[in-house]
């Protein structure tokens, strides 16, 4: 039983899987969901169990949401991995999920069918009932996505903002060479693992090399303050 716990937590980590949700069986066999759905119907039955998915969303994972009945279609980028709400009319829901799953087999791709309903099997898929699966997503939305760290050219370009922001920098002169210059310093100082001060004073002479920064002298250490904080907090 531990192993198959364990495997199973494999499973839902694995950053290629699909996971293929009968939609209305989670909610009416979950008793939240199903009291939602009795007092306040449907649809906001069918937005809290999307809201809950998308929370749990990750990188590379390919999540099918998929309803019985007529409805409009969508799907999204979440996390690095994609999100999509299909409605089944004129085909069943337990229709579309079995073809979701047999087309994830054909491509060898990891899937896991969600769904208690023990009809809405497909061989070479995992499945899921329906009381776990949302153990699951809530353990996946407490513990959250960590942060995404910004790319070095978000960072540069974030740094060449602000400096332009508290008028420390001319925008005129930010042309795109001098951008993709910038960005590949960055790059190199990024590299060698400096402190966030230690950076900011490398970033600030790097600058003052090749842009009349202002102010000139910087008593108050205006632009090493600026980048500093870019650094420490960066968008």
């Amino acid at each position: 039983m531990v192993h198959a716990v364990r495997l199973q937590y494999k499973l839902y980590c694995s950053e290629t899987m699909r996971y293929i949700i009968d939609a209305y069986n989670i909610i009416r066999t979950n008793p939240e969901s199903k009291q939602l759905e009795d007092r306040q119907g449907n649809l906001t039955a069918r937005t809290w169990l999307v809201d809950l998915c998308r929370a749990a969303v990750r990188n590379g994972e390919e999540w099918f949401v998929v309803f019985d009945g007529d409805g409009t279609a969508s799907a999204e980028q979440v996390h690095g991995g994609t999100l999509t709400v299909r409605y089944a009319a004129p085909k069943t829901a337990d229709e579309v999920v079995r073809e979701l799953g047999e087309d994830a087999t054909a491509q060898k791709k990891p899937a896991c069918i969600v769904s208690s309903d023990g009809e809405v099997r497909v061989s070479g898929c995992q499945h899921q009932d329906s009381l776990s699966f949302m153990v699951f997503l809530k353990k996946r939305k407490a513990k959250g996505e960590r942060p995404r760290s910004p790319s070095k050219k978000e960072l540069g370009e974030h740094i060449l903002a602000m400096l332009e922001e508290k008028s420390c920098i001319p925008g005129r002169l930010v042309t795109n060479k001098v951008k993709d210059d910038f960005i590949a310093h960055i790059s190199y100082l990024s590299a060698r693992k400096l402190t966030p001060q230690k950076m900011a004073r490398e970033i600030e002479k790097y600058l003052r090399d090749r842009l009349p920064l202002q102010p000139t002298p910087d008593p108050q250490k205006t632009v090493l303050r600026t980048i500093k904080n870019c650094l420490e907090s960066p968008k």
